[in-house]
């Protein structure tokens, strides 16, 4: 996000205070992930947390290079460019509210890096002799993607000999010391974490948001499941961790452990689903079609789109408790503990376990029947629950548009208890835990057992 001015003057400053092996090598891999045919990939980018943010996946470096890390410092210097990214990201867009969305920022950001050259190379005073490391095509950074260090020499050549033109639009002088201060001081932190072999830097944690989005182009509300952080907050999973080494917490050399992306989507209805969105659902598996609405919602007004498609299952699977608004913000857990104990909650959850591939399950809006199925699932999973919170929340800016058309038809009704909010679904787990002690003995109570539950997390996780 930088430029490789920029970063070479963070090399040098962190190289002031630790003592590096090869500083060519160093430098090399510094500049290295701008240079890339698929520069997504070479920063080792990534959607968590349902695709509701991006990451720069710093845990996967460490878990496929981490011995390399303190042993060639071409995979420090790689990797410390990515450390390097996180902190600019942080600068820009969290400090100064930068918005690349607005046409042409991006060129003229590009065009202050290309004017600050000069004075970054003089004030830190860079040399430039970058080389290209001997059998770098061998490197197993190569089996990532593929590189161009031809042309990293070549343009790293003209940002010590151009400049650019007009005046500063954005990011200044100031601004460029002191995200080097900054990132300096990162690196520094991550080099001395990486020594003791822990980590400063997780990268599910550090991840951004991204907008409100529909995996279908005729729905408002279709999310997935995958990308949550599994299995850290529980001991279900702790026998796998000393086997395998994963628990996701690790972030000296261990990948995180998260749920698998189109295993569970979550979807209000879809009424009239476009040939894009029966070639997605297919394209990514998910042809199980579960659909909780009620018979006077589905057959009697507004049939399912996918009911008698090729190569779609559809399974009717009503549930009568959440049909209706609640009398009540007070009201709304205790609705939702209804959701979870209805006839047809044990029939979901087997149907979604013995699903031959992905699952798309909706109710009308994909806010509370969806939501209490989806964060039972999640919950089983082992995904802490401020995460399975963040799930349920995400659909109080989906549905932004639904809410208001529903105050407008309906100028009678309680916003307050139609828009998610967080207490809606803690209060509903609390109760879920005092009526049951916990979420497995809740699952065993509505006859999905202990096969069953590990069906169920195969599904998400496996």
């Amino acid at each position: 996000m930088a430029s490789g001015i920029v970063h070479l003057a963070i090399t040098k400053q962190v190289c002031e205070r630790y003592a590096c092996k090869d500083l060519s090598r160093l430098r090399f891999g510094n500049v290295l992930p701008d240079f890339a045919e698929d520069r997504q990939a070479a920063h080792f980018r990534a959607v968590v947390w349902g695709r509701n943010k991006r990451t720069y996946d710093l845990n996967r470096f460490r878990a496929e290079f981490g011995p390399k890390l303190l042993e060639d410092d071409l995979y420090l210097g790689y990797y410390l460019h990515l450390v390097q990214d996180v902190c600019h990201r942080q600068i820009m867009y969290d400090r100064y509210h930068w918005n690349p969305l607005i046409k042409e920022n991006v060129e003229r950001l590009h065009n202050d890096y290309a004017i600050l050259n000069r004075y970054v190379r003089e004030r830190y005073e860079l040399s430039n002799d970058l080389m290209i490391p001997s059998h770098f095509p061998e490197e197993e950074i190569c089996k990532v993607v593929r590189f161009f260090p031809e042309g990293l020499i070549e343009t790293m050549d003209t940002f010590f000999t151009e400049t650019g033109k007009g005046d500063i639009f954005f990011f200044t002088e100031t601004m460029a010391d002191e995200f080097i201060a900054e990132a300096t001081e990162l690196c520094i932190r991550e080099i001395e974490a990486l020594k003791a072999g822990t980590s400063v830097m997780d990268s599910y944690d550090l991840a951004w948001e991204n907008p409100p989005y529909s995996l279908l182009e005729t729905t408002g509300n279709t999310r997935d499941l995958g990308g949550y952080r599994i299995g850290e907050w529980d001991n279900r999973f702790e026998a796998d961790r000393r086997k395998t080494g994963e628990d996701g917490s690790d972030a000296a050399g261990h990948a995180d452990r998260l749920t698998k992306e189109f295993r569970f989507l979550r979807s209000d209805a879809a009424l009239e689903p476009s040939a894009n969105d029966m070639e997605f659902l297919r394209k990514i598996g998910a042809t199980t079609v579960i659909d909780t609405r009620t018979v006077s919602e589905t057959v009697e007004k507004r049939p399912h789109g996918l009911k008698d498609v090729e190569g779609f299952a559809y399974y009717n699977l009503p549930i009568e408790e959440g049909a209706s608004i609640p009398e009540s913000v007070e009201a709304v857990p205790g609705s939702y503990m209804k959701i979870a104990h209805s006839k047809s909650i044990g029939s979901i959850f087997r149907c979604i376990a013995e699903a031959p591939g992905g699952v798309i399950e909706n109710c009308s809006a994909g806010k509370d029947r969806t939501g209490v199925i989806s964060a039972l699932l999640l919950w089983l999973c082992g995904v802490r629950k401020s995460d399975i919170v963040y799930d349920y929340m995400r659909t109080r800016e989906n549905n932004k548009e639904r809410f208001g058309l529903i105050k407008m038809f309906n100028p009678d009704v309680d916003m307050n208890i139609v828009i998610p909010r967080e207490s809606f679904l803690t209060d509903f787990m609390d109760l879920l835990v005092a009526e049951h002690g916990t979420v497995e003995a809740y699952f065993t109570s509505i006859g999905i057992g202990a096969e069953l539950q590990r069906k169920l997390i195969e599904k998400l996780c496996g």
